[in-house]
């Protein structure tokens, strides 16, 4: 699984390097802006006291029209390449753009106001004329406005590049990439989605169908800018979702670490989950910038699994430790690596993780020794047995095993003697406390009294119990118990 997301990662490394050989960005250059006056389509005199100095990615032309003038060394890779080129604009606003004294298009139609402004594309390219960009010097002037946008982004112009002339949202090797981890994503959800509604184990396959669900919702907000053209105010809606399925994706992931670790305290765990969705409400209401709010959220939800596996491990249960110190590495990257870390990195995570529960469900988890196992003792239940036309009343913390009869049901006591219970299998397992686990169609166990759990090469297992009986564990109901065996 490592090499394989290493081998995905030197992939897009190597298309980005090979991409940006032929590009000249400018985001980061710097320009002079200058307002706008309304009806203005001659650029100002840049030099006048009330225009200033920025970096291009500081332009700001929310709530208002600007010209932007932008002098260059145009890369003469760029000019011997003999192919035809382009000024790619990736920015929340409408724009046009001049080269040398030459329109070279426009994005929708910059204005001084809502009703005269036409909103461009948040993406869109500029055919440049052979023979406009020249060696040496080169002048750039843009004319752009944002007055259709419902949030005030920090950074709205995001790219400004001359490249080859392309479609600027041609699908690359990263696009397929996302399409792929799409599916596996969906096919996770489904997966676990059926589990949930037919399996044993149905809380923790909902949880997983749920994370499953958010990371594909999630990667499709991100993935929908580099397939579908969409005006600019749609923008605020993408990263909106983005940031809600940010969040649905780390409580999902949170909520299954809690239940893990504390199966037996669901009111504290809702408790605390509900705590940690109020934390990812307050950065989403007051941490300015998408990325740096969708960073922390991710980040809010490690840090609470990492805190659970800590809690877990105090108490005894030592895989708290492993799940403590692989959250804390999570949040570590996320915030190390930035927005590479929310459009690569994660949903490698993600995927690499739901191929292993994939793969652990389908083997019955993939420990093929013997599992030590520690569990708590049952909560007393009284249990009607009848006996030579006797009727009695046993605690249910005596009983060994439940075994299938025909309509009846065969109770096996610690004291060494059986009888017979009046029901069928299926009714008696709603009744009993979480201490009994059903490990066949034919068998319910007592898990206090469980020794060990043997896994077979078929899937299959076999579970030695304390008076010495041996009871078979369905393939179908292997995962579920030894999740039950380990973590109760």
């Amino acid at each position: 699984m490592l090499r394989f997301a290493l081998f995905l990662l030197s992939i897009l490394t190597f298309s980005a390097a090979a991409q940006a050989q032929d590009y000249q960005r400018f985001i980061g250059d710097p320009v002079r802006v200058c307002g706008a006056e309304p009806g203005s389509l001659v650029p100002p005199d840049f030099a006048q006291t009330d225009c200033r100095s920025v970096l291009f990615y500081q332009a700001d032309p929310q709530d208002r029209m600007v010209w932007v003038e932008l002098l260059f060394e145009a890369d003469p890779e760029l000019i011997d390449t003999g192919k035809p080129l382009g000024l790619f604009v990736s920015a929340k606003a409408s724009s046009e753009a001049t080269l040398n004294g030459v329109a070279i298009g426009a994005n929708g139609k910059p204005g001084a106001s809502q009703f005269a402004e036409v909103a461009g594309d948040m993406d869109a390219v500029f055919f440049v004329p052979e023979g406009t960009l020249r060696s040496g010097e080169n002048r750039l002037v843009m004319r752009l406005s944002s007055m259709n946008g419902g949030i005030t982004l920090a950074s709205p112009i995001h790219d400004i590049a001359i490249a080859p002339y392309r479609d600027p949202r041609q699908p690359g090797p990263a696009t397929w990439f996302a399409l792929i981890t799409f599916g596996l994503f969906v096919a996770a959800f489904v997966f676990f989605g059926v589990s949930s509604l037919r399996g044993n184990d149905r809380e923790e396959s909902a949880l997983i169908a749920a994370f499953s669900l958010a990371a594909a919702l999630q990667l499709a907000a991100e993935a929908t800018r580099d397939i579908l053209p969409y005006p600019y105010p749609l923008h605020d809606l993408r990263l909106s979702l983005i940031l809600t399925f940010a969040m649905a994706l780390g409580l999902s992931f949170t909520a299954y670490v809690f239940l893990l670790f504390f199966r037996r305290s669901p009111r504290r765990r809702l408790l605390a989950l509900v705590g940690v969705f109020i934390i990812m409400l307050v950065i989403g209401g007051l941490v300015p910038g998408f990325d740096v709010k969708t960073g922390y959220v991710l980040i809010t939800a490690a840090l609470a699994a990492g805190l659970a596996g800590v809690i877990a491990y105090v108490q005894g249960n030592k895989a708290g430790l492993g799940v403590a110190l692989m959250a804390g590495a999570l949040a570590a990257a996320a915030a190390w690596l930035g927005g590479f870390f929310l459009d690569t990195v994660l949903y490698l995570i993600v995927a690499a993780s739901l191929l292993w529960l994939l793969f652990r469900r389908a083997q019955g988890r993939d420990d093929p020794e013997q599992a030590e196992v520690r569990v708590e003792p049952a909560v007393p239940k009284r249990i009607e047995l009848t006996s030579n036309g006797k009727v009695e009343f046993v605690d249910a913390a005596d009983v060994v095993r439940f075994s299938g009869a025909g309509d009846y049901v065969e109770v096996f006591l610690i004291s060494g003697r059986s009888a017979l219970h009046n029901a069928s299998l299926a009714a008696l397992e709603r009744e009993l406390s979480d201490g009994f686990i059903r490990v066949h169609r034919s068998h319910i166990v007592n898990a206090a009294f469980v020794k060990s759990l043997t896994r077979e090469s078929a899937g299959t297992g076999e579970l030695n119990m304390s008076d010495g009986t041996a009871v078979p564990v369905s393939r179908r109901n292997m995962a579920s118990v030894k999740d039950a065996l380990t973590q109760g």
